[in-house]
């Protein structure tokens, strides 16, 4: 991950976007939100967003055969 905000958060999205829903809204600004529970993660970068997706995911995993904006 580097300074290209667009493919950081294209490679976010590949690796965990079916777990969680992942955007960058204004710079400084990554959110994750769970796909299961709506519980949301923010980090100013992409490297910080993804340490704590890593952690939330290790902690509870988040059903891979989940719909997008379902709760299970």
């Amino acid at each position: 991950m580097g300074c290209d905000w667009a493919a950081d958060l294209a490679d976010l999205r590949w690796h965990w976007g079916g777990a969680y829903r992942i955007s960058y809204p204004a710079p400084g600004v990554w959110i994750a939100q769970r796909r299961n529970s709506k519980g949301t993660l923010r980090a100013a970068t992409p490297e910080a967003l993804l340490t704590l997706i890593r952690d939330d995911y290790a902690r509870q995993p988040v059903p891979r055969n989940c719909a997008p904006g379902a709760v299970s």
